[in-house]
């Protein structure tokens, strides 16, 4: 389990807080939801979960201990996280760079055994890249390589995992395949972040949903307790209405368009 308790991030010269006295938990076995406007900051609580962030004050704990206590490495074999941005220092095989995934296990001198290889191969498996395991990861589409960093996260076979907006520039058949895997890993006992803009898919497949607005929780719950009409507009300053997934019957939102003024 994650647990954020009263965390304050805040960065230098700003005027207010990026986050600001959040307080929630990452179950395992559940897939977690952070969902809010652009600048509401999610990515700053991935970052100050991973040390790129100071933590001004509270707590973020991994299984009941303090983040900031931990070595790098416990950190690593603790959560395995994707984040938002990242690009290739330089150019690796599909399947090395997917490997770096191993690293936390294996340190600076030990050498991949048959049990890393195997988790390599899974990895890329799962997130559907085994295709390009021999390719360059610089020839690699946008949506390839999202996927590719996934498949990274997954090779770590760390119990917790969080993912920053991991469905950037993939299709349709890709995104879904991306949260159909993270609700299958959370059932299969991980602790599972998203971060995620897409509402309707979030509320589909998340057992929590965290709604942030300007660094604090609106609200969380339930995809029925959180996905409400008059919350949405509040926050997003967009009209907007709640309709029924045909599907599978969860809440669903549709954006309307605001009236044309002569």
């Amino acid at each position: 389990m994650i647990t954020f308790s009263d965390v304050v991030v805040r960065y230098a010269g700003a005027a207010t807080n990026a986050v600001d006295g959040v307080t929630f938990d990452v179950p395992t076995g559940k897939l977690t939801a952070l969902a809010g406007p652009n600048g509401s900051g999610k990515s700053s609580i991935v970052r100050a979960l991973i040390r790129r962030a100071e933590v001004a004050a509270g707590v973020i704990a991994i299984d009941g201990r303090q983040v900031k206590s931990l070595s790098l490495s416990e950190l690593a074999l603790s959560v395995a996280v994707v984040p938002q941005r990242e690009d290739a220092t330089f150019p690796l095989r599909v399947n090395d760079y997917v490997a770096l995934g191993r690293y936390p296990h294996l340190g600076l001198w030990k050498s991949p055994a048959l049990m890393d290889e195997s988790a390599v191969r899974e990895a890329l498996v799962q997130a559907d890249v085994a295709a390009l395991a021999d390719r360059d990861t610089d020839a690699l589409s946008g949506g390839e390589w999202q996927r590719v960093r996934i498949a990274r996260a997954l090779a770590q076979k760390a119990p917790a995992l969080v993912l920053d907006e991991p469905t950037t520039f993939l299709d349709v058949a890709h995104e879904m395949a991306v949260f159909e895997l993270l609700h299958s890993l959370a059932r299969s006992g991980l602790a599972v972040l998203l971060v995620s803009h897409q509402l309707n898919l979030v509320a589909r497949f998340a057992d929590t949903i965290v709604l942030l607005n300007e660094g604090r929780i609106a609200t969380s719950g339930s995809a029925d307790e959180v996905m409400r009409a008059d919350t949405l507009e509040s926050i997003y300053g967009w009209p907007v209405v709640i309709s029924r997934d045909p599907a599978v019957g969860a809440p669903a939102l549709v954006p309307l368009r605001r009236p044309r003024t002569l």
